[in-house]
């Protein structure tokens, strides 16, 4: 199998990629969004709290499943079969440690909180960790030779899979053992999914790896686990001195808002590394293109998130009903939060793509301390308290530190970073004093006509923005353009 595949013309593969990526994404985030609904409605509470609380412990173990060596397959610009034997046999081996890690932890996990079910949810989500890293370099391979198409699907089925195994445990009376079942499930389609697809077999084991592999990997995995750490930490403590079910509250706010968000940014990253990888060397085009990418990936996230953000009441009673309307106020804040968060998250295309992870391990650090801090000042009014928290101090500690460590690093310029989220946030500013003056006649009428009055101001304002500063005008029609003459 040819592990190096040669150039392909970028701009063609970039929008077909993107299109079809977006196609299934589109599929794969409305079985999430039933999932957040269905489940609300076959659960209770405490249920997703009991699961949350054990989750971010798994996935800081899960973390290290392969030791960031996946990405260092996609980054490379070549890579022998040796290499990627070397590749698989540590990440199954990493990947079988995570897994008996978790479950001997168990029992410590379950006294922690004081609560025995933990430990049997413990051991049951230990599983997917081995199943991950089996399927690690089977999914970089398909990565790294542009099957974009073809891992959005396989994207769908496991997702769809997992929720279906869920609803039905759900709907059996199994409580939160639902919880566990889905991502089990889900993750036993995704690795058999991974190597019908892949084509590629792995020879007898060999546990050496090349220096500046493992180099790459130790300094992106170092980032995710300082970044993990800081954006789970809330989880264990609202679940620690708040209890399971404000936890369930925070997770179904967490989970609403942020789904979408990642079931964009990822799959988009997804292309835009390997692709951004072959051409980092040349400055110019790689902020062109990066930027260009960033202005319409605003667009179409940061009015959507304002929209929800300004109708939090509304939008909890519509998918959850009167019942969950705790999660209301938490919604709201972490809406604040994550409104400049589908921009700031691609800056790790500019870390990974150049070679720079030590850089980002760095701001991992950093944005991980910071975090922490505001969750633990917050933590005395509760989980509206770490939500609020982690929002205000995102703007003032992390987000102007971010935009210079990008400066720095290049091509990318700190007035790029600033400058796409700055717009957007005044368009979102303007469309909530321009709702607040819509008649309550016109808002109070029903919760779907004030989201959808919400989601038109925000849209609206935002592309009369974006239409009248040069740099997002430019970057819309270029899009446009390069849209139409590639279709045809």
């Amino acid at each position: 199998m040819n592990v190096n595949p040669p150039p392909t013309h970028f701009g063609r593969v970039a929008l077909r990629g993107g299109l079809v990526t977006i196609g299934a994404q589109g599929f794969k985030m409305a079985i999430q969004f039933l999932s957040v609904i269905v489940l609300a409605r076959l659960l209770v509470p405490e249920d997703f709290g009991l699961v949350a609380s054990v989750g971010p412990i798994v996935a800081f173990v899960g973390l290290l499943q392969n030791l960031g060596l996946q990405q260092a397959v996609v980054q490379r610009k070549d890579i022998s079969d040796q290499q990627l034997n070397q590749v698989f046999w540590i990440s199954a081996l990493v990947g079988l440690g995570s897994t008996v890690v978790v479950a001997g932890m168990a029992p410590a996990i379950a006294a922690f909180y004081g609560d025995q079910r933990m430990s049997g949810i413990t051991l049951g989500s230990a599983l997917p960790l081995l199943l991950g890293s089996l399927a690690a370099v089977p999914l970089a391979l398909m990565n790294r030779h542009l099957q974009f198409g073809q891992l959005a699907v396989n994207d769908v089925i496991s997702a769809a899979a997992g929720l279906l195994a869920a609803a039905v445990a759900a709907y059996a009376g199994l409580g939160y053992w639902s919880l566990v079942i889905g991502p089990a499930v889900s993750a036993v389609v995704a690795l058999a999914a991974a190597w019908r697809v892949a084509r590629w077999k792995p020879l007898r084991p060999d546990l050496k790896v090349d220096a500046d592999i493992l180099s790459f990997g130790a300094n992106l995995t170092g980032f995710n686990l300082a970044n993990f750490f800081s954006r789970n930490l809330d989880n264990i403590l609202i679940g620690k001195y708040s209890g399971a079910i404000e936890l369930g509250y925070y997770d179904r706010a967490y989970k609403l808002l942020l789904f979408p968000l990642q079931n964009i940014n990822q799959p988009l990253t997804r292309v835009m590394v390997p692709l951004l990888s072959r051409i980092h060397e040349d400055k110019a085009r790689f902020r062109d293109i990066y930027v260009r990418t960033n202005w319409m990936l605003a667009a179409v996230t940061m009015p959507g998130i304002a929209a929800l953000t300004m109708t939090s009441d509304q939008v909890v009673a519509l998918l959850f009903g009167q019942g969950w309307a705790p999660v209301a106020p938490i919604f709201a804040w972490l809406g604040i939060a994550s409104l400049v968060q589908s921009v700031s998250s691609t800056t790790g295309w500019i870390f990974i793509c150049q070679g720079k992870t030590k850089t980002m391990f760095h701001w991992g650090i950093y944005s991980s301390l910071t975090t922490v801090a505001a969750f633990i000042v917050g933590l005395h009014w509760g989980a509206v308290g770490v939500a609020a928290a982690y929002a205000i101090s995102g703007y003032v500690l992390r987000v102007p530190v971010l935009a210079v460590l990008v400066h720095r690093v290049g091509p990318v310029t700190a007035a790029d970073f600033l400058v796409m989220q700055g717009l957007f946030i005044a368009s979102s500013l303007l469309a909530w004093h321009a709702y607040s003056w819509l008649p309550a006649s016109l808002t109070g009428q029903s919760d779907l006509l004030a989201v959808f009055l919400a989601i038109a101001l925000n849209y609206g304002i935002g592309l009369i923005l974006m239409l009248s500063v040069a740099q997002s005008r430019r970057a819309l029609f270029t899009t446009l353009s390069n849209a139409a003459r590639n279709i045809r």
